[in-house]
């Protein structure tokens, strides 16, 4: 009999190879559950002694019937499913692997960006159904401003990409952030008005929380220029979905280009999947080879770790 056992709550994988391997290592049994709502992790993973997390919630209420569990590792940068002041008091360390994804992440953003510049998706569509000579403006790359909302790992990973494409500035709206923080990486700091009418290219890459939901709303968009794009690749709920569909119905702005939606999916009858000025992909920006790799990788050394009295890499939450 293992030493531990490991569940894995909601299997989204084709394979865990990796983090058997690695929980192999310590005397970790790995085991498979099918867990949607907070009863069904209270009920398959009672006696687990660490959990790989991904959609399914987990709650106050799961924190509190698992006494066996020392160790939540969410697969993924964001944890909008964990309670995490509930997992602290019950004494669970709450894990996640923050910086896997950004060369996946901004990678797709600049595709995104590009395929919005150039009107790819539209035009790949309309040729395959006979069209040619297609008309609608497209605009050229060089002398654009990119203009990022939040400047944390992927947004300078993204920065760094562009950096040779003769923009004419990037500008960064980061609470958090000083000035000269930003001028490091040669990014200047600016309020959101001044961002939103004065951005080509407007790149969200923000957590999702009371503060930020719902950042992109109409005020927001009513802002921007008529030629501006809109890029997300962080999490849908950072904008309100019918304000930017009405913006993109009426050209307020020229267009969009979404990784991440309110509802995942999507959807056929989603309005979105009618419009021409929007490229859409479902919420894979993350995924590559190497980046899931590295997360299959990070996650499961964050539960060893913890699992073998040894502090965790990527620590969310600080236990006494």
């Amino acid at each position: 009999m293992a030493k531990f056992k490991v569940a894995v709550s909601d299997t989204r994988h084709a394979s865990y190879a990796i983090e058997e391997a690695i929980l192999n290592t310590i005397d970790a049994e790995v085991v498979y559950c099918n867990c949607v709502t907070d009863d069904d992790i209270i009920a398959q993973c009672a006696d687990a002694d660490a959990i790989f997390l991904d959609l399914a919630p987990f709650t106050a209420k799961v924190a509190a019937a698992l006494p066996k569990c020392k160790v939540v590792n969410r697969y993924g940068v964001g944890f909008e499913n964990v309670d995490i002041a509930a997992c602290t008091a019950a004494g669970i360390q709450v894990t996640n692997v923050p910086d896997y994804c950004m060369e996946d992440v901004s990678d797709h953003a600049l595709a995104l960006m590009m395929s919005c510049l150039r009107h790819v998706g539209m035009r790949d569509r309309k040729i395959r159904e006979g069209a040619w000579n297609l008309q609608g403006t497209s605009f050229r790359l060089k002398g654009k401003t990119l203009g990022v909302i939040g400047a944390g790992r992927i947004a300078r990973s993204l920065i760094q990409k562009v950096s040779g494409f003769d923009l004419k500035e990037v500008v960064a709206f980061d609470p958090y952030l000083t000035a000269e923080q930003l001028a490091e990486f040669g990014v200047r700091k600016v309020e959101m008005a001044e961002l939103l009418s004065t951005s080509d290219f407007i790149s969200l890459h923000l957590h999702v929380n009371e503060e930020t939901r719902g950042i992109i709303n109409k005020e927001k968009l009513d802002m921007m220029k008529p030629t501006a794009i809109l890029i997300n690749v962080s999490r849908g709920p950072l904008v309100n979905d019918a304000d930017l569909l009405d913006a993109l119905q009426n050209n307020r702005i020229l267009a969009a280009g979404l990784d991440t939606h309110c509802c995942e999916p999507l959807g056929a009858n989603s309005p979105y999947c009618a419009l021409d000025n929007v490229v859409l992909t479902d919420h894979t920006a993350y995924s590559t080879a190497e980046g899931v790799e590295e997360l299959k990788t990070k996650s499961a050394k964050n539960i060893a770790a913890v699992l073998t009295g040894q502090a965790p890499a990527y620590p969310i939450n600080q236990l006494s």
